[in-house]
């Protein structure tokens, strides 16, 4: 990649670290929960916590006064799945006290941003260095990762560990079926990256995640003394995620049925992930899985939380401006990459100008995002096309 474009890279990753960070800092006057540090991590520590103490959570939700004190009171739309009651102690360690859980919880995310970032650089040949390809992944998707953070959420973590094995699923197939066992504490993310990995024949990291999930999903039940079928059900419960939950891509044309509208997203989802990986993205040795990234943004219900997923197919942007012949080309990969890193919280506050209702800005926001990412997932597909095809004729 020539200079000017390596300058105006080092430039963007700064510019919007520095424009994340003040949208960041607007959002909060206008979402009331992110007035409160460790929204969520008290609830879904409870329900870890509760569960090592050998009771069942779920029916415990909404429960006041708690059933006990030192553990405390579980929201009713706090949730996790049945596997997540044991596997989730990785990010809510229900063994050690609220205070101490989160210390751990806080330097666990750290660490895990940090390496994923350096592995990525490492990893990734995008047409910069590996110092460079670090110093972009930091900047322009600190946002997403402190979001996360912030309202003690595993998505970030989450996140990486999807990145990670995507990235090892060649070399260490049992380790990366490991690493997905954990991301699938919440399904509604990862499923995509499984649904990827049976694309492409993936099977032993698939069957590795999925035995480790049936495992832990059993010393669930054997835990709390109730069958997996019931752990199940009860993990299902309507009220999961609460009223103003972004369901999927269908969320606008079916907001009183949460069930048909994620239903229907996750089939949107699916078919673009079929139809994106096998125009081009196969055969690709890192960015395979990018349409499963792309699609967890709108496959099912989601808040702000795992937006760290589309590091990599950001880095796949940057991927394809270092291989255009043209400069305008050039800049509108960029553009890409940048829509990414940005455009949650821009949409959002821009939106906010027009719509008052805070649910009906929060779906507008949500659905137009999704909608220009498949787009881009489109054009995406298209492009590497023309750049295999380039490739193999300069081999020949």
């Amino acid at each position: 990649m020539d200079k000017k474009i390596f300058s105006l890279i080092l430039l963007t990753g700064t510019a919007c670290f520095i424009m994340n960070d003040f949208m960041l800092n607007e959002l909060k006057i206008l979402w009331k929960v992110a007035r409160l540090p460790f929204f969520d991590f008290p609830g879904q520590w409870a329900l870890c916590a509760y569960t090592f103490q050998g009771i069942d959570p779920y029916p415990l939700r909404g429960m006041q006064p708690p059933l006990i004190e030192e553990i405390g009171f579980i929201p009713l739309e706090w949730s996790t799945s049945p596997w997540g009651l044991v596997l989730g102690n990785f990010f809510y360690p229900g063994f050690l006290d609220l205070r101490e859980a989160m210390v751990y919880f806080t330097w666990l995310n750290y660490i895990f941003f940090v390496l994923t970032a350096f592995i990525v650089s490492k990893k990734l040949k995008c047409g910069l260095g590996s110092l460079s390809v670090f110093f972009v992944t930091i900047t322009m998707f600190a946002a997403h990762f402190l979001v996360s953070e912030y309202f003690g959420n595993a998505g970030a973590v989450i996140c990486c560990l999807m990145i990670l094995s995507c990235l090892y699923a060649d070399e260490r197939p049992i380790a990366t079926g490991v690493m997905l066992a954990f991301a699938m504490i919440k399904p509604q993310v990862a499923l995509p990256i499984c649904f990827a990995l049976l694309l492409r024949k993936n099977f032993k990291v698939f069957f590795t995640a999925a035995t480790t999930d049936l495992a832990a999903w059993g010393v669930a039940a054997l835990i709390t003394n109730q069958t997996p079928l019931t752990l199940l059900s009860e993990s299902m419960a309507e009220s999961a995620g609460g009223s103003v939950v972004f369901s999927g891509l269908f969320t606008m044309l079916f907001p009183d049925d949460k069930f048909f509208a994620m239903s229907t997203s996750m089939l949107a989802g699916t078919i673009f992930i079929f139809l994106t990986q096998r125009m081009s993205f196969g055969n690709e040795k890192f960015f395979w899985a990018c349409p499963a990234f792309l699609s967890t943004t709108f496959f099912a219900y989601s808040f702000h939380n795992e937006f760290l997923a589309l590091l990599l197919p950001a880095l796949a942007c940057l991927y394809l401006a270092a291989h255009q012949k043209f400069f305008r080309e050039k800049i509108f990969w960029l553009a890409a990459m940048i829509f990414m890193a940005t455009a949650p919280y821009a949409l959002y506050l821009s939106l906010s100008l027009w719509i008052d209702d805070k649910t009906e800005l929060f779906w507008t926001a949500r659905t137009t995002f999704a909608a220009i990412l498949i787009l881009l997932g489109y054009l995406m597909a298209k492009k590497f096309s023309e750049v295999s095809a380039r490739t193999r004729s300069a081999v020949t």
